[in-house]
């Protein structure tokens, strides 16, 4: 069984990997649909009132994939440390914990430009507090660059990966010398 820490650490983890990925998804469906599908051109269908109100509504995503990010990265960490003792006998923990640890830099630098876009726009009542093409700029800046694009991709991939570990657990020892205590 496992000790309180790890099951608080395990907590953290799973309830803000679940608002996380969860998040990520639908902060990909909003975003993607101020645009004509399959380019990054502006749907000509919606206002500029509608595509304003579609960034902010990404941008309000943005705060609780953070947070959950936050959380699940606090998580993964005390989680990875405490059981780290495992990770001989468990191969699919350690390649959990890898993963994860891979993911992390690449989301830092997304929750960055989250908070950047977050600064454009009052907090409570969600109203632009700069002009909407500069605002449009830095939404389409975080649209525009493929290695991002493909790191944030990749770190979806990797999370869906860690999931699915969890699931099967491969990669278990059952003959190694590490014994199942916490």
């Amino acid at each position: 069984m496992f000790s309180r820490s790890t099951k608080f650490f395990l907590l953290f983890l799973l309830i803000g990997g679940v608002i996380w990925i969860g998040g990520g998804v639908a902060r990909m469906v909003v975003g993607y649909s101020v645009f004509v599908p399959g380019t990054l051109e502006w749907n000509p269908s919606l206002s500029e009132a509608a595509r304003l109100q579609a960034v902010w509504l990404y941008t309000l995503l943005g705060g609780w994939t953070g947070w959950a990010w936050a959380a699940a990265t606090f998580g993964g960490i005390g989680s990875m440390i405490t059981l780290r003792k495992h990770f001989q006998r468990h191969g699919w923990l350690l390649m959990s914990a890898i993963l994860f640890v891979l993911i992390l830099p690449v989301q830092a630098y997304v929750a960055s430009e989250d908070y950047q876009l977050w600064m454009y726009f009052d907090k409570t009542t969600g109203l632009p507090l700069a002009a909407p093409e500069e605002i449009m700029r830095v939404f389409l800046g975080r649209f525009s660059s493929t290695l991002v694009n493909v790191f944030v991709a990749l770190s979806m991939l990797a999370s869906v990966t860690i999931v699915a570990l969890g699931a099967l657990q491969p990669l278990h020892n059952p003959n190694s010398p590490a014994t199942d205590e916490s």
